[in-house]
């Protein structure tokens, strides 16, 4: 057996946290062998960010190629919400893909890489204005007016932020404006901001809409403990924000122990990782009914 075919060997016997770090790098590795790379699409994952190098705006073809096509619709996924596709990559991803769903998602991405890929001013997560000279409305009326004449939206539909909203990200009067919105897809796009005003944080972070709550710990530095320990509680992340909010700034480091009890079982798992959590927590967490708990226990960290 070759080096190369023992290191692959070992990962079967290696702590997730090992297997995140090695993937990560190799998938960094801009002198990595095309083959091997791939490779990394079967390498054992049971966290999303292994495939966080599709995010490489200078991924080999040759990967992109075999990401679209790869039975796991969860490599195929990844890259396509990456975004870095060429036109004969996403037909190939849609061919690839069985699902009516599946297909719709796919055509969701497809649209949203599209419009995001001329303006590399805009936020993550902010459509592109719709032609060059574009100008967002510049006085309170005017935004009054725009944000009325913005169409209503389920909650469940998907978002993109609306370019004009991100056009004034950096003005804290349109901000707090904006925030108070009957619009969801208003609300919604200020959530995009990566900085805002506290009384605008708190106003968003108690938003009716939890998809508000998640855009607010995905995109905004300012996001507070308390909304990114909510959002926690039922999000386990996306490519497109790898690692929020977990590795949110302004995500609790010290006092986690108080969930040791909590009926949520992602909660209950961050007791886990306070610095004063004692071997005791971990082998009673070893036969805790929740499995993502045991889980946690058996990877060394939550996911």
């Amino acid at each position: 057996m070759s080096s190369v075919d023992d290191i692959w060997h070992a990962l079967d016997a290696a702590s997730e946290d090992a297997i995140t770090e090695w993937t990560l790098g190799l998938g960094d590795n801009r002198g990595a062998p095309d083959e091997v790379v791939i490779r990394l699409f079967d390498v054992p994952r049971r966290t999303w960010q292994k495939l966080y190098f599709l995010y490489r705006r200078d991924v080999p073809s040759g990967v992109l190629d075999a990401a679209v096509s790869h039975p796991d619709r969860i490599v195929r996924l990844a890259a396509a919400e990456a975004g870095n596709l060429t036109p004969a990559q996403w037909d190939r991803l849609t061919a690839a893909t069985p699902t009516e769903k599946e297909r719709a998602i796919v055509a969701d991405l497809r649209d949203e890489a599209a419009t995001r890929t001329p303006w590399v001013t805009r936020g993550r997560g902010v459509e592109r204005p719709p032609h060059p000279g574009a100008a967002p409305p510049a006085t309170p009326a005017e935004i009054a007016e725009w944000a009325e004449a913005v169409e209503d939206i389920s909650p469940d539909a998907r978002s993109v932020a609306l370019w004009w909203v991100g056009a004034l990200h950096d003005d804290p009067d349109a901000m707090r404006q904006l925030a108070g919105s009957p619009k969801l897809l208003v609300r919604r796009s200020v959530a995009r901001a990566q900085h805002l005003p506290s009384d605008v944080v708190d106003r968003l972070a108690h938003d009716e809409d939890r998809v508000v709550h998640l855009f607010l710990t995905e995109s905004c530095d300012d996001a507070t403990p308390e909304v990114l320990l909510s959002v926690w509680s039922w999000w386990s992340g996306s490519f497109s924000f790898p690692g929020r909010p977990r590795n949110h700034p302004n995500f609790p480091k010290d006092g986690l122990l108080r969930y040791t009890e909590d009926p949520d079982p992602r909660l209950r798992l961050l007791a886990l990782t306070d610095k004063e959590s004692a071997p005791d927590l971990v082998d009673r967490f070893a036969d805790d009914p929740d499995p993502q708990v045991r889980e946690a226990v058996i990877l060394g960290q939550p996911r």
